[in-house]
């Protein structure tokens, strides 16, 4: 056989070699990443209120009315999941990381007055030291006193009343030790009523100072 006819068939056997074998297959596209699902859980109200939340989505709404009712959230254009109850323990299993950094809930006392008095009642007198202690067990240097009055006196003097009920209320917590710097002090007047009433009416719920301990 000739030098030229060998190699012609060297190189036809190449071809057939290669041309027929099989492609590699191709390895699959990887699935896409699952969507992370959203879950809001309403907590109890730390002053035992009732509460409530709606949760939307542009494909439908879930009202959550009880303490540790839930509802899921896949996608945008799904609507939020019927509401389920979880176990308190669950919650605190999943969330408890941010649930232990959340800032402490402030704390509200309201000390009542007489009408027109600058003198608290003895009842409220009798809240001071909680107050106290609040403030001590909380470190607290931001604490609100918040004056208020009710309709019986035109808007001006009722302003006066609120803070001057504010300022005793004040100056009894500094009395006990409580920086003045930690102090904010102001007057709503009849502006912030607790009842609302027409103007002129003696209300005694109205005649009071809110102290917020945050």
């Amino acid at each position: 056989m000739s030098t030229r006819f060998l190699r012609g068939l060297f190189a036809l056997l190449l071809l057939l070699t290669f041309g027929c074998a099989k492609k590699p297959a191709q390895a699959p596209p990887p699935a896409p990443p699952a969507a992370k699902e959203s879950l809001v859980v309403l907590l109890p109200d730390p002053a035992g209120k009732p509460s409530a939340i709606s949760v939307t989505n542009q494909a439908g709404t879930q009202t959550l009315s009880q303490p540790y009712q839930a509802v899921h959230m896949a996608r945008s254009d799904i609507a939020p999941s019927p509401p389920f109850t979880m176990d308190p323990a669950e919650v605190r299993r999943i969330f408890g990381a941010v649930l232990d950094a959340l800032p402490a809930q402030e704390v509200a006392f309201t000390l009542y007055f007489g009408e027109g008095s600058e003198t608290l009642l003895p009842e409220s007198q009798a809240q001071i030291p909680a107050i106290l202690n609040t403030i001590r067990e909380r470190h607290s240097t931001a604490i609100s006193v918040i004056g208020h009055t009710d309709t019986t006196a035109n808007p001006q003097f009722n302003y006066r009343l609120g803070l001057s009920r504010a300022q005793g209320v004040a100056a009894i917590l500094r009395a006990q030790g409580v920086e003045n710097s930690s102090l904010y002090v102001d007057s709503h007047g009849d502006t912030d009523l607790a009842v609302q009433t027409a103007r002129g009416v003696a209300e005694s719920r109205n005649r009071r100072v809110e102290v917020i301990v945050r």
